[in-house]
C-alpha cells in the first residue's frame, strides 16, 4: 500500500473523529434540521450567507452559478492576486456571461483561473439551472486540486445501487469523494448523479471538504498567481537573458528572464529581440525572475519619457515641454484635447501636472494621446549590488522581492550620501551595503546606509590583510574584538583627517563601527602625512581648482591646485594648464593630504 492510499485513510480516520461545531448564529428555519452545525459553520466561514429574512433555506437547490461563487472561496488570494486575475478574465467573463451575474464576475474569474471550470464550460454552462450532483461533485475535486487522485479512481466499481447512472466523465472524481467520505447515498444507496443539489447537501460536502484540507494541513493557491508580481513600463534595451524596463514610477529595473519564459508580441509568440526597445511591456514575474512577457509594438506609436518641464495647456492648442530620459534633450509635444491625463494614478487635468513630474506618454502620429505622470515615491530599500565609477557613476540596488533597480549619476550633480547622521562620500557605499533611497520628485535626493554605529576605544593589537578584506583586533581592559575595515575608512587625529598608512600596530585608537565595520578611526598618537597619489581624472572644476580623481582601489580623491602648482605632460616634458587636462586622463600628484578626502598637490604629472 503506498503512502499517498496512506495518507488518505488516515485524513478519513480523523474526519470520522471530527464532530459538527456549534456556533452562535441561528436562522429559524434550520433548527432541528441535520445539517444545521454544517450551515452555520460555512456562514462563520465566509462560505454561505442567510436571506434577508432570517431564514437559511436549507432544502432550496443550489444553482450553478451560486455553487461555483461557494467553491471559488476556497481560495484566500491577496490584493495583487485578485488584479491579476481580474485583468486576465474580466473580459472574457464579461463576454460570456450576462450582466444580470455581475455580483459574480469576480468569483467566476477565481473559478476559471483556478481551473475550477474551464473557459468552454463557462460559455456553455446555464449558471440559472439546478447544478447536478455529479456536476458538483466534479467542480469540487478540481476547486481542491485533487485532479490527479480522481483520475486514479476513473476506473472504479462504486457500491451505490445507480452507479451506472454516473457519467463517464464525473465517475473518477465521484469515486475519490466517496472514498474520503465527502459524499454519500442516500437511505436508499443511490448517489442520484444527475439529482439536484440542496443547499444542505452541499453545505455538507463544503464543511467535509475544509476537514478534509485542515487534517492534511493544505493550503489552497493558485500556482500561476501564487507569489507572482506584475509590472508595466517601457523596454529600454534587451539582453541575452534580460531586459531593462522604466516604469511609469521613473524607476529603471533590469529582469532576469527564464529561458522558458512566455514571450508575445502583439498576441503572437515570438522571441524578445533587440526591436523590442521603447516598447510597451506588461511583465509577470517570480522570484526576480520574469515568466512572462506581453509587447506592444506598433510603428505609428512611440513612447516618450522624462520629466515634465512646462505645460501650455490652452482650449485650442495644448503642448507639453518634456526633458527626455533616453537624451536629456527638452522637447515639446502637442497634446489631444481627449488625452487622457492621470496623475499618481488618478483622472487629471493637463493643467494639474507640475514641473519636475516624472511622466510616460503615448505619443501617436505627432500627437500624445496618453500622460500618466507620477510626482515621485518617497524611498526604496534595498542592497548595493554593484558600484561603478567614471564621469557617470552607476549604482545597482536590489530590493527585498529580489529587483534590480539601476541608477545613473552625473558626478558633477551627485546626491547626498549618508551613513547615519553623517555625510560620506559615494565610493564609502559598498557592495552588499544596505541602504535606504529617497526621492524627490522622482529624483534620487540621498542614499543613506542602514545600521546605528557604536564607538569603540582600544588598542590596535594586530591586523591581516586578505583579498576579502582587512581585519583590526582592537582590545579594550583585557577583551579583544575583530573588527573589518572599510576600505574607504575616514581616519583622523584630532580634528586632522590623515591617511590611513599612520596607523599602527599599538596605537590606541577610537573607531566608530556600523554592524562589524570601521567606518571612522581617531588616532590618539602620533600622525604623518602621504606624500603622492595617482589615478582615473573624472572631472576637473577649474573655477574651483579641483580635480576629481579615481585611484586604481576605486576611492575617490579631491586634488586641490593653485596657481603655483606645476602641471607637466610627462610625454614632452612641457608645462600646461588645469583646463586642458581631460577626464580619463591618468596623473600622477606630489603633495600632501590636508583632510580625508582632499589632497593639496604641489606637482602634478599627466601621463
Amino acid at each position: 500500500m503506498n503512502k499517498r492510499v496512506l495518507s488518505m485513510i488516515l485524513a478519513i480516520v480523523m474526519l470520522a473523529t471530527l464532530s459538527s461545531p456549534a456556533f452562535a448564529v441561528s436562522y429559524k428555519d434550520i433548527n432541528g434540521h441535520w445539517a444545521k452545525d454544517y450551515m452555520e459553520s460555512l456562514v462563520s466561514k465566509g462560505f454561505l450567507s442567510g436571506y434577508n429574512d432570517g431564514t437559511m433555506k436549507p432544502d432550496k437547490n443550489l444553482t450553478a452559478c451560486e455553487a461555483l461563487v461557494i467553491l471559488s472561496r476556497f481560495y484566500n488570494l491577496t490584493d495583487v492576486e485578485s488584479e491579476m486575475i481580474q485583468t486576465d478574465y474580466e473580459n472574457y467573463v464579461k463576454q460570456m456571461v450576462s450582466a444580470s451575474y455581475s455580483w459574480a464576475y469576480k468569483n467566476l474569474e477565481t473559478c476559471l483561473a483556478a481551473g475550477i471550470i474551464t473557459k468552454d464550460e463557462l460559455k456553455n454552462i446555464s449558471l440559472s439551472s439546478e447544478i447536478q450532483k455529479e456536476k458538483l461533485a466534479l467542480f469540487l475535486v478540481r476547486a481542491l486540486q485533487l485532479n490527479s487522485e480522481a483520475q486514479k479512481f476513473s476506473g472504479s466499481q462504486l457500491g451505490f445501487a445507480d452507479a451506472s447512472k454516473i457519467s463517464p466523465d464525473c465517475l473518477g472524481e465521484v469515486a475519490l469523494l466517496t472514498y474520503l467520505k465527502i459524499v454519500n447515498g442516500d437511505s436508499s444507496n443511490k448517489f442520484l448523479p444527475q439529482s439536484s443539489v440542496s443547499r444542505a447537501v452541499a453545505a455538507a460536502m463544503i464543511y467535509r471538504s475544509l476537514s478534509y484540507l485542515g487534517v492534511n494541513n493544505k493550503t489552497l493557491v493558485i500556482d500561476a498567481y501564487n507569489g507572482v508580481s506584475r509590472t508595466e513600463g517601457i523596454i529600454t534595451s534587451v539582453g541575452a537573458s534580460s531586459v531593462l524596463v522604466c516604469g511609469f514610477d521613473g524607476l529603471t529595473r533590469e529582469f532576469s528572464v527564464a529561458s522558458d519564459a512566455s514571450v508575445t508580441v502583439n498576441g503572437t509568440e515570438k522571441p524578445l529581440g533587440s526591436v523590442s526597445a521603447g516598447c510597451y511591456v506588461k511583465l509577470t514575474w517570480k522570484n526576480g525572475v520574469v515568466i512572462k512577457l506581453s509587447v506592444e509594438s506598433n510603428s505609428s506609436i512611440k513612447w516618450v519619457q522624462g520629466l515634465l518641464s512646462s505645460v501650455s495647456a490652452a482650449t485650442s492648442y495644448s503642448s507639453v515641454y518634456v526633458k527626455e530620459a533616453s537624451s536629456s534633450t527638452l522637447t515639446g509635444y502637442s497634446v489631444s484635447g481627449t488625452a487622457s491625463v492621470t496623475r499618481d494614478g488618478v483622472s487629471a487635468t493637463l493643467s494639474a501636472l507640475t514641473a519636475n513630474d516624472f511622466v510616460t506618454m503615448k505619443y501617436v502620429n505627432g500627437t500624445v494621446t496618453e500622460i500618466r505622470a507620477v510626482s515621485g515615491i518617497s524611498e526604496l530599500s534595498g542592497t548595493i549590488a554593484k558600484v561603478s565609477y567614471g564621469t557617470t557613476i552607476t549604482m545597482d540596488i536590489t530590493d527585498s522581492k529580489g529587483i534590480l533597480y539601476k541608477f545613473a549619476f552625473d558626478i558633477s550633480a551627485l546626491p547626498l550620501f549618508m551613513r547615519g547622521d553623517k555625510t560620506i562620500t559615494v565610493d564609502s557605499l559598498k557592495t552588499s551595503t544596505n541602504v535606504t533611497v529617497k526621492f524627490d520628485k522622482c529624483k534620487v535626493y540621498s542614499i543613506t546606509a542602514k545600521g546605528t554605529g557604536n564607538t569603540v576605544t582600544g588598542e590596535l593589537t594586530s591586523y591581516t590583510a586578505s583579498s576579502g578584506g582587512t581585519v583590526w583586533v582592537i582590545t579594550s581592559n583585557g577583551k579583544s574584538s575583530s573588527y573589518t575595515l572599510d576600505e574607504n575608512v575616514s581616519v583622523y587625529s584630532g580634528n586632522t583627517a590623515i591617511p590611513l598608512s599612520n596607523i599602527h600596530i599599538g596605537d590606541q585608537l577610537s573607531v566608530v563601527v556600523y554592524g562589524n565595520i570601521i567606518t571612522e578611526v581617531y588616532q590618539l598618537s602620533s600622525t604623518s602625512s602621504s606624500t603622492k597619489v595617482e589615478g582615473t581624472v573624472l572631472k576637473v572644476d577649474t573655477a574651483n581648482q579641483i580635480i576629481t580623481m579615481l585611484t586604481p582601489s576605486e576611492k575617490l580623491i579631491y586634488i586641490k591646485t593653485n596657481s603655483l602648482v606645476s602641471i607637466i605632460v610627462a610625454k614632452t616634458g612641457y608645462s600646461t594648464y588645469l583646463s586642458s587636462i581631460a577626464a580619463n586622463s591618468k596623473l600622477t600628484a606630489y603633495g600632501a593630504y590636508s583632510d580625508a578626502k582632499t589632497f593639496e598637490a604641489k606637482s602634478i604629472i599627466i601621463e
